[in-house]
C-alpha cells in the first residue's frame, strides 16, 4: 500500500451516509447551511440605506418605540424626494446647456415642481395649528411723523388692532 491509497481509504470512511428514504439522515450542502446576507435596502429594492435611517431614527429620540417598517418607508420617501429633485434639476441644467447641476438648478427644481414646493414649504394636509386662526394685520401709521400724543403703549395698540380686526 502506498501513501495515496491510505488517504483515499480514510476519506471514504469519513463520508456521511447518503439519504436512502424519507425521514433518514441526509447531508445538507454547506452553501445552504450558511445564510446569504442581504441588506434590508436590497430586499426593499432601495438605494438609500435603511439601516442608517433606522439608526438615525433611534438616536434622534423622535419616539419611544419605532416599528420595523418605519425606516423602510422613510428611506423610500427620502429616495423619492431626492430622485424627483435631481431629475427636475437635471432637466433644468440640460435646458441651460450645462453639464453639471448647480445649487441654482436645485433651487429652480424646488420652485418648478409643485409637489416638491408643497412638500418643502411645510404644509401638511389636515394639520390644524394649535395657535388658532391668525388675525389680519392692520396697517399702522408711519413712524416718521408720529408725535408724542399719538404714541400709545403696547396694550393700547393691541386693543386698537383688535377693534380694527372686528370691524
Amino acid at each position: 500500500m502506498s501513501g495515496e491509497e491510505e488517504v483515499c481509504e480514510v476519506l471514504e470512511q469519513d463520508q456521511e451516509p447518503e439519504a436512502t428514504g424519507p425521514g433518514q439522515f441526509y447531508e445538507v450542502s454547506e452553501a445552504k447551511a450558511k445564510k446569504s446576507r442581504t441588506s434590508r435596502s436590497s430586499r426593499a429594492g432601495l438605494l438609500f440605506s435603511i439601516s442608517r435611517v433606522d439608526r438615525m431614527l433611534r438616536r434622534g429620540h423622535f419616539a419611544e418605540r419605532i416599528g420595523a417598517k418605519a425606516p423602510v418607508f422613510l428611506a423610500a420617501v427620502l429616495q423619492w424626494v431626492t430622485r424627483e429633485t435631481v431629475d427636475v434639476a437635471g432637466k433644468i441644467a440640460k435646458k441651460s446647456k450645462q453639464h453639471c447641476i448647480s445649487p441654482s438648478h436645485l433651487q429652480g427644481a424646488m420652485q418648478k415642481c409643485s409637489v416638491l414646493r408643497h412638500l418643502l414649504r411645510g404644509d401638511v394636509l389636515g394639520c390644524v395649528s394649535s395657535a388658532g386662526p391668525q388675525r389680519p394685520r392692520v396697517a399702522s401709521p408711519s413712524k416718521k411723523k408720529m408725535t408724542k400724543s399719538k404714541k400709545r403703549c403696547p396694550t393700547q395698540r393691541r386693543a386698537l388692532a383688535r377693534s380694527a380686526a372686528a370691524i
